[in-house]
């Protein structure tokens, strides 16, 4: 019995509701009825056909279900992957997810890779890892069955928890001359961190009293990629110009099994350089598909991530912009008295800057921002960036915003990446140190590190200077 057989046996075999979840079906369905008016939550009901369709719903929105058929085998990785996004959702439902279920075992940590994703535009590596450590993070490297390097492509990764299957790390495709190998070699750079700043006593080596409080290995996994996805999109051609808050711009959009990219190019005479924007799509049928969906990076390059179109293939679509972000000339750059600790040159509305000296080579940069209205505000948590070509903006949680570029520049005029950053949700800052900083409620940090710099001031970059939430969003027809 192949995968997809043995997953329609289990759909056939959860037709049987059990006696303790009786009703439970009709009560998420009320429930769902309830909380949809206005909202399309990324599911046509023509895609969906009995079973399958109550068993999304019940992954999301009851517990005891869910709990239920953790019991079933296999069932388990597959409501991880469900329980995402719209997209991804779409993408299981329509088998595109492939099975590895490979694990190795290194130093009392085990790495599995238990699903891939895949399409023309992406692939998503679903891990999970066991060990002593708390959190894990996993950073690929690719090669081809013949250990050529994989190139034209943006790696994402971000922390997570033990013993937790999640999306762990993806790969990004740059253009559309990209392809993917008929096998492909990835080696996750696998990282463990302990909470308490210490290594735990059952990661310490018999023969020592201590060791590093974190964790370093790699992981080395061959897989054959299932191709039969590949190449399907549904593209929206490039459209005429048209003037947004005074700058002319144009769109196209893309729409893969598992995402959408909306491709935005501006004019090479306006006077201001578009550095984000917020939005949705809506259908003939009003049903509307969000941007920035959870798990994704939010942008890369000159396009913006979105729910995905590609399964319900709408005859009308409109694009609402509720957001924007401008990046000013001449503004670029802030620069910084590192002696002072304060900004020379202003900074966007509602921003504030940090620093501290934690070492003597190394200084940290706080911009602390005003949270999107979107965020959860009570909630405390922490993404870590592998490159500043990414615009990482979500997580299941929360909604962040870029405020630096990721580059700054010395007093000489030379330009150096920070090759990262970390955002987070604080009450305060750098705490239990002589520079502990209260954050401002309501706020979001986004820490940057200089290691080694020994000049006394330093120009960071900027990523947008003037942003501007619409009341009433500028619609533009896309087909």
């Amino acid at each position: 019995m192949n995968r997809n057989e043995e997953y329609n046996a289990l759909l056939r075999e959860l037709e049987q509701v059990p006696p303790a979840l009786d009703g439970t079906v009709d009560r998420a369905r009320a429930r769902l009825r309830r909380r949809r008016a206005g909202r399309w939550w990324g599911i046509p009901a023509a895609s969906l056909a009995g079973v399958a369709a109550a068993f999304v719903l019940l992954v999301n929105y009851s517990m005891p279900f869910a709990q239920a058929c953790s019991a079933v085998p296999v069932l388990r990785e597959l409501m991880a992957a469900v329980a995402f996004s719209p997209s991804l959702k779409l993408a299981v439902e329509h088998n595109y997810a492939q099975y590895i279920g490979e694990e190795q075992t290194q130093n009392g940590v085990t790495l599995r890779l238990e699903y891939l994703i895949l399409d023309q535009g992406q692939l998503q590596f679903f891990l999970k890892a066991s060990g002593p450590w708390d959190s894990y993070q996993a950073h690929p490297t690719l090669t081809d069955g013949d250990g050529v390097p994989v190139e034209g492509n943006v790696v994402s990764s971000t922390l997570f928890d033990r013993d937790e299957l999640v999306g762990a790390a993806s790969i990004h495709v740059l253009s559309d001359s990209f392809r993917f190998p008929n096998v492909l070699r990835i080696t996750f750079h696998l990282t463990g961190e302990s909470h308490s700043g210490q290594a735990p006593a059952n990661a310490r080596d018999d023969e020592e009293e201590e060791t590093t409080p974190a964790y370093e290995g790699d992981f080395v996994f061959e897989v054959p990629l299932d191709a039969s996805h590949l190449n399907e999109v549904m593209s929206i051609p490039m459209g005429d110009w048209v003037e947004v808050d005074g700058q002319l711009l144009r769109f196209a959009l893309d729409s893969y099994p598992t995402h959408g990219r909306l491709t935005v190019e501006e004019h090479p005479d306006n006077t201001a350089s578009l550095a984000g924007l917020d939005f949705y799509l809506e259908d003939e049928k009003g049903n509307k598909y969000e941007d920035n969906p959870s798990g994704s990076i939010g942008g890369l390059g000159n396009s913006r991530m979105c729910d995905t179109t590609f399964f319900s293939n709408p005859a009308h679509l409109t694009l609402h912009i509720t957001r924007l972000d401008w990046l000013e000339p001449e503004k670029e750059w802030v620069t910084v008295d590192l002696k002072q600790g304060v900004a020379l040159d202003p900074l966007p509305d509602g921003v504030e800057l940090a620093v501290n000296r934690t070492e003597d080579t190394v200084l940290e940069l706080a911009f602390l921002a005003p949270s999107s209205p979107s965020v959860n505000e009570g909630a405390t948590a922490q993404f870590r960036m592998d490159s500043a070509m990414l615009s990482l903006e979500s997580t299941s949680e929360l909604v962040f915003y870029q405020v630096g570029s990721g580059s700054y520049r010395s007093p000489d005029g030379e330009e150096h990446d920070f090759g990262g950053h970390s955002v987070m949700h604080t009450e305060r800052l750098w705490y239990g140190t002589d520079a502990e900083l209260a954050v401002p409620e309501g706020y979001f940090v986004e820490l940057y590190r200089l290691v080694g710099y020994e000049e006394d001031s330093v120009d960071i970059g900027l990523h947008f200077t003037q942003r501007k939430d619409l009341d009433t969003p500028i619609s533009v027809t896309l087909k």
